[in-house]
């Protein structure tokens, strides 16, 4: 019962932030950042009620994670700029990126398979389609980066082309952190 109870008061305190936040933004005539906050939060709110009635695919401890990571990445690192006022923070995200990429990889696994079946599958098959999962998901985010600076006039690539290889390495390292963590899970599992 305790866990429902944080991740209702973790909800409840994420959405008075973004809800905050849209009145701040919107008084201050900071219209795109009002809808990141609207984004932020109807994200969030997505994620709790799929967490509730798919707890087997959203875990707690994965929507602890999602909505903290909604929260650092957009609402603080975009809307509150910390991209540009913390060094590497860019970085760090996209680091933890990729141990988030893994994680959601191996609940989707586990969702369409019975735990006891991932532990017979093949390790090898499992480390390519964690890695490959969190890669292309690093992939698509790189992309809508791209799409949003190109047509959205932003500018989240200040970098360009090496911004874009730094992400997608710090994910790489996040990813290859995470894959063998998430082997051994399976190998205590078959035990």
């Amino acid at each position: 019962m305790d866990k429902i109870k944080d991740k209702k008061y973790l909800t409840i305190a994420l959405s008075i932030v973004y809800i905050f936040s849209i009145i701040y933004f919107f008084i201050n005539k900071e219209g795109g950042k009002s809808g990141t906050s609207i984004a932020c939060l109807l994200g969030t709110i997505v994620l709790y009620i799929g967490s509730k009635k798919y707890n087997k695919l959203i875990n707690d401890k994965l929507y602890n994670v999602l909505v903290l990571f909604i929260l650092s990445s957009s609402l603080l690192g975009s809307c509150y700029r910390l991209y540009d006022k913390i060094n590497h923070y860019d970085d760090f995200l996209h680091f933890w990126s990729g141990f988030i990429n893994v994680s959601v990889a191996f609940s989707i696994l586990n969702y369409f398979n019975k735990e006891e079946l991932a532990s017979k599958m093949s390790k090898f098959f499992i480390v390519i389609y964690l890695f490959t999962f969190s890669m292309g998901i690093s992939s698509l985010c790189e992309i809508t980066e791209f799409l949003l600076d190109v047509f959205g006039g932003l500018n989240t690539q200040s970098g360009g082309l090496t911004d874009t290889m730094v992400d997608m390495i710090d994910s790489l390292v996040g990813s290859m952190i995470m894959v063998p963590i998430v082997i051994r899970k399976i190998k205590k599992t078959k035990k």
